[in-house]
C-alpha cells in the first residue's frame, strides 16, 4: 500500500511539473497554479502538495507528504506513516529543433513583446541581395513556401551553416505567412499574452550569425546560434515591398537542450529528479 501510493503519487507530480514548467520563465505564479491544477486532477489533495520555483524561474519543483492508515502493521503498533514523493522539471534553451520556419534573424537581446521584422521586403537591405530567407532541405519557390506553411521536417541544431535564399521570394513568403495566419481561428484571437499552444502564428525561427560572404561580397551561408519562438502578428506592405512582422515570445516546445549562452527564448523541458 505504501509503496502503490508512492507511485500514484510520484506520477501525479511528474505530470503537474512538466505541465506547469510550461508556463516558464515568463509566469512563475502561473506555473504554480497549473502544477496544483494538474496535481489535482491525478489523484493528490490540493493540502497534500506544494510547488515552488527557483530564483532563476528555470526550474518547478513538487512535494507530495500523505499521511497513510496501515492494516497488519498496527499488530506491531504502527498505525499509519508519512509518504512522501518528490518531482522536479526544469526549462533550457533549445539546442536542437525540427519545424522551424526559413528566416533568419540576427542574434541581439530581444525583449518579450518585441516586434521584429523576421524577412524583409525591398529597400535598404543591410546584406545585399539577402532579405532574411535560409534555404532548408533544397532551394527554388516551392520548398521555400512549404517550409514557411509546414516547417522544415529535419532537426535543425546550434552550430548548423546553412545557406541563405539570396531574392526577394515575396509570392511563395506571402502565401506561406497567409496560409498560418488563416489557420489560427482561435477565439478570442491568439496574442502574445495568451494562445492556444502550437497555434500555427507561432513560428520557430534559426537565431542566426553571418558566417561568409560570395565573391562580391554579399553574404552566402550564416551559422545557427540558437532558436526563437515569433507570434507572426503582420506581412505588410505590397508586392515585393512585403515584409514579416512577428512579436517575439518565450515558449516551451519538446526538443533537445543545450546551455543557457544560447537563450534567446525558446526552450525544452525535462524532467531532472
Amino acid at each position: 500500500v505504501i509503496y502503490l501510493n508512492r507511485a500514484k503519487m510520484e506520477a501525479a507530480l511528474d505530470s503537474a511539473v512538466l505541465a506547469g514548467v510550461h508556463e516558464l520563465p515568463g509566469n512563475p505564479d502561473a506555473a504554480v497554479e497549473v502544477a496544483r491544477s494538474y496535481a489535482v486532477a491525478n489523484g493528490l489533495r490540493e493540502e497534500e502538495c506544494v510547488f515552488q520555483v527557483t530564483a532563476n524561474n528555470r526550474y518547478l519543483s513538487g512535494t507530495a507528504n500523505r499521511l497513510l492508515g496501515l492494516y497488519f502493521a498496527r499488530a506491531l503498533g504502527f498505525a499509519s506513516t508519512q509518504v512522501e514523493a518528490r518531482s522536479v522539471a526544469r526549462i533550457a534553451p533549445i539546442s536542437s529543433t525540427g519545424g522551424v520556419v526559413p528566416f533568419g534573424v540576427i542574434e541581439g537581446n530581444y525583449s518579450f513583446g518585441q516586434m521584429v521584422c523576421l524577412k524583409e521586403g525591398a529597400g535598404d537591405q543591410p546584406f545585399p541581395g539577402w532579405f532574411g530567407a535560409l534555404r532548408l532541405g533544397g532551394s527554388g519557390a516551392n520548398v521555400y513556401r512549404d517550409n514557411i506553411k509546414y516547417g522544415y521536417p529535419e532537426e535543425v541544431s546550434v552550430g548548423d551553416i546553412i545557406p541563405i535564399e539570396s531574392g526577394n521570394m515575396s509570392g511563395p513568403t506571402r502565401v506561406g505567412i497567409e496560409y498560418r495566419i488563416n489557420q489560427c481561428d482561435h477565439l478570442p484571437q491568439c496574442n502574445i499574452y495568451a494562445y492556444v499552444e502550437s497555434c500555427p502564428r507561432i513560428i520557430i525561427v534559426p537565431i542566426i550569425r553571418l558566417y561568409d560572404y560570395d565573391e562580391v561580397g554579399h553574404p552566402s551561408r550564416v551559422r545557427v546560434v540558437g532558436f526563437g519562438a515569433f507570434l507572426v502578428s503582420d506581412y505588410s506592405g505590397n508586392g515585393n515591398e512585403s515584409n514579416v512582422w512577428g512579436s517575439f515570445i518565450n515558449y516551451v516546445i519538446p526538443g533537445r537542450t543545450g546551455g543557457e549562452e544560447n537563450d534567446f527564448g525558446l526552450y525544452g523541458s525535462q524532467l531532472c529528479e
